[in-house]
């Protein structure tokens, strides 16, 4: 839907997994700075479904890296420095834009039924009234 506007869906360059720890990244650095986040919480914070150990952690801390989605300043066995990059950022910010649209436009449809319902029971009402009072002409 946003792709008429040029607003480019970013979520096709990466896995679930990756998404996922991106999403974790980015709700524990809302504020953009580096923080330090340890493999542990990031472990369980991960869907369980994905059976992510710290060894994939590291895989996919690497490969977000990589892509430009974050920049990790230090990290080992037990801890990561990270920091979301603008690109990382920018999915879930489209993400956000994009809920709010279809919100809007739901209300949209909400406010056309409304009012629709309405004209047509003024219409129906009218038309009662007007063939009740044209029968009592005759």
């Amino acid at each position: 839907m946003f792709k008429k506007w040029g607003i480019a869906n970013n979520k096709d360059m990466l896995d679930k997994r990756s998404e996922a720890l991106l999403r974790i990244v980015n709700e524990e650095c809302r504020e953009g700075s580096y923080k330090v986040l340890e493999v542990d919480d990031l472990i369980r914070a991960m869907p369980h479904k994905y059976k992510i150990d710290s060894e994939g952690i590291a895989q996919l801390m690497g490969y977000l890296s990589s892509g430009e989605y974050v920049s990790v300043k230090y990290g080992d066995e037990q801890v990561f420095c990270v920091s979301p990059l603008p690109r990382g950022r920018r999915m879930f910010e489209v993400e956000q834009d994009e809920k709010k649209f279809r919100k809007r436009v739901k209300f949209r449809y909400f406010l056309f039924f409304i009012v629709g319902a309405a004209i047509a029971f003024g219409v129906t009402l009218a038309t009662s009234y007007i063939s009740k009072t044209f029968l009592n002409l005759m």
